[in-house]
């Protein structure tokens, strides 16, 4: 048990929002698998209030958190003046004296751990979760970067990412060389995965016919998920079978978009959006084939879900999804600038293949490398060093 003079280590995490993401679905599981008398996790939400969600999904991970006596500290920021953030921020953590502080705001981090620092907190850690490309920036925004990745390694006494990838892109190839840097998969709950379900009974309540085809894809709705493409890879395979369903799972801005053009298209018999539910994870284990456009993952969790559930994958061929796929049976990654018409031929070239068989599933699961468990563990010596 981790504990400073004879108590828990209290930890707050920053985050924008506590919604079902890949960052907060992670952060919960790590509260489902420590306790207060470990570790006293709270949780600093900075995205401001308006708009913040778009039903009462969105709030469920709040209400769960806070049953593990996780304190929700709302700390919106104003964008347009930082300072009186930083200033109040500050006064925060001088109050609460928190031992660590985990931050998740990818380039804010330096200006939180900046303050951290004049708060006199000990310890202060950088999660570093996306892979970006800067090259393409505007001038303020790169002096932006810039001064937010100097802060981060002048005030950061650890740094973290989800991958390989993910710290190579923000501190460079000798990144291994210094033991600040630690990466921490994003593991999952694989219990979630162990029974198999009613294939034709999810079908039903989708209101699809039982022996159709199911292509998953599990993202929010938001550009660099590519949905607007995975819409013309779908165009592309029903011309050619019309027994495939394409089930999309997420929420976010873009959705109505996409949902629309799906209208426009004509394909609407065969596409069915689910903003998100407490478990989904019926909808893995009835899928058959998981397409994952995506062009930007620090990880890509719903890959390692994708394999846990037994799925084919495709996805796009990038660092963070490459590392996420040696869970997988037989992934099949395209590179960025694979067109639609191949991306559908590829799709339903794996349709015609068989499932995964049961006993296969769960021989990978009693192996699978990327578990809560093993990220917990990661946690408590980083939180420990």
């Amino acid at each position: 048990m981790i504990k400073t003079h004879n108590r828990p280590l209290r930890i707050l995490h920053i985050v924008g929002r506590l919604r079902r993401g890949g960052i907060e679905t992670w952060l919960m599981d790590v509260m489902r698998n420590t306790s207060r008398e470990e570790l006293q996790i709270d949780v600093c939400l900075i995205a401001q209030d308006k708009g913040a969600y778009e039903g009462k999904s969105e709030t469920a991970y709040e209400r769960e958190f806070e049953s593990f006596d996780g304190r929700i500290l709302r700390w919106p920021l104003n964008k347009k003046n930082p300072w009186s953030f930083c200033r109040r921020f500050k006064q925060l953590l001088r109050a609460e004296r928190y031992d660590i502080v985990h931050c998740h705001e990818y380039y804010f981090s330096g200006f939180t751990l900046r303050s951290a620092a004049l708060a006199g907190v000990p310890k202060r850690i950088a999660h570093i979760h996306p892979v970006e490309d800067l090259k393409f920036q505007k001038p303020f925004r790169c002096l932006y970067t810039w001064l937010m990745k100097s802060w981060i390694r002048r005030y950061g006494t650890g740094f973290v990412g989800p991958s390989d990838a993910s710290l190579e892109s923000f501190f460079g190839p000798d990144w291994k060389q210094d033991p600040t840097k630690q990466v921490i998969y994003n593991g999952i709950y694989i219990g979630r995965f162990a029974k198999p379900v009613d294939r034709a009974k999810v079908r039903r309540e989708l209101n699809i016919p039982e022996n159709a085809l199911i292509v998953l894809n599990v993202s929010r709705f938001t550009p660099h998920k590519r949905h607007e493409f995975l819409v013309q890879v779908a165009e592309r395979v029903l011309a050619q079978r019309q027994d495939v369903y394409f089930l999309l799972i997420g929420t976010g801005k873009l959705k109505k978009t996409i949902e629309e053009q799906v209208c426009v298209k004509g394909l609407e018999k065969n596409f069915r959006f689910i903003s998100g539910a407490p478990s989904i994870d019926c909808y893995w284990l009835a899928a058959d084939v998981f397409a994952f456009p995506s062009c930007n993952e620090g990880f890509g969790i719903a890959v390692i879900e994708a394999a846990a559930a037994g799925l084919r994958v495709v996805a796009q061929d990038i660092p963070g999804v490459r590392e996420a796929a040696t869970a997988c049976l037989n992934p099949i990654l395209l590179p960025l600038e694979t067109p639609a018409d191949k991306w559908a031929r590829t799709v339903l070239n794996v349709l015609r293949q068989p499932r995964m068989s049961e006993s296969q599933r769960q021989t990978l699961l009693k192996h699978f490398p990327f578990t809560i468990e093993n990220s917990v563990e990661k946690l408590r010596e980083v939180y420990s060093n």
